[in-house]
């Protein structure tokens, strides 16, 4: 489960500066939904209570006059870590080039505790193919790391920017080369954040379980599968 936990007022004000000296890249989502997308930015800058953003991706969207004076949900990747606010859109400038955003600061950050589990690095290539709800067309993604609680995968970018989001539910399989069947397993996204170049993202799943009680089995038997591995690797006996 992805848990949020409240920031102090110090901690808030040391991620909000750590945002603008590395010009973080956002995540946008405006209440109520006024647009078939979430809108991508990079902090620029602050002004007293204000925060500047400016937006590039924007063919998909509608006029950002409109709001003005809405809700907005934003996140933010820093070190690794999964930050969550919610604040509302102060002003709105189309005139230029890239378009902008103003945001205010928002009275309450939460950092996501997004890893329940150590994961392991594979040491080949291990293909992931992510089922969606939004289409019926499966992905197919390189596997970066894993645990019996969740994995992370790197996919390019087009066209799951547009349709995949933090906290929808998904559907993954994969087979590990030193143990026999596939694993297929229902998750939900934790983690969206860009890649290392402009064509991919990293996309980091949580497994859940299934009602039927038919999940379990499946992550009893990865556990295995992750201790044998682990146990052949470091020459040790252990648990994860």
């Amino acid at each position: 489960m992805l848990v949020a936990l409240d920031l102090n007022d110090r901690q808030a004000a040391r991620v909000i500066a750590q945002a603008l000296q590395s010009e973080a890249r956002l995540e946008i989502e405006p209440r109520p939904d006024q647009f078939d997308a979430l809108l991508w930015g990079t902090l620029k800058g602050r002004e007293n209570d204000v925060l500047r953003i400016d937006l590039y991706d924007r063919g998909h969207a509608g006029p950002l006059g409109a709001l003005v004076g809405a809700m907005a949900d934003v996140r933010t990747i820093l070190s690794e870590q999964l930050y969550l606010f919610s604040t509302f859109i102060v002003d709105a400038d189309e005139g230029g080039v890239p378009t902008r955003l103003c945001l205010a600061v928002p009275e309450l950050i939460q950092v996501a505790n997004r890893r329940c589990f150590v994961r392991q690095t594979p040491t080949e290539p291990i293909p992931v193919r992510i089922s969606l709800h939004a289409t019926n067309e499966p992905f197919v993604a390189n596997l970066a790391d894993l645990g019996h609680g969740g994995l992370r995968m790197r996919i390019a970018r087009k066209p799951l920017d547009d349709i995949l989001f933090i906290g929808d539910p998904v559907h993954v399989e994969f087979a590990l080369p030193w143990t026999t069947g596939v694993f297929s397993l229902p998750a939900f996204v934790c983690v969206k954040s860009p890649g290392p170049d402009e064509s991919t993202l990293h996309v980091g799943v949580e497994f859940t379980d299934s009602p039927d009680g038919s999940t379990a089995p499946v992550l009893e038997r990865l556990r295995a599968a992750l201790l044998s591995e682990s146990a052949r690797l470091t020459g040790m006996n252990g648990d994860l």
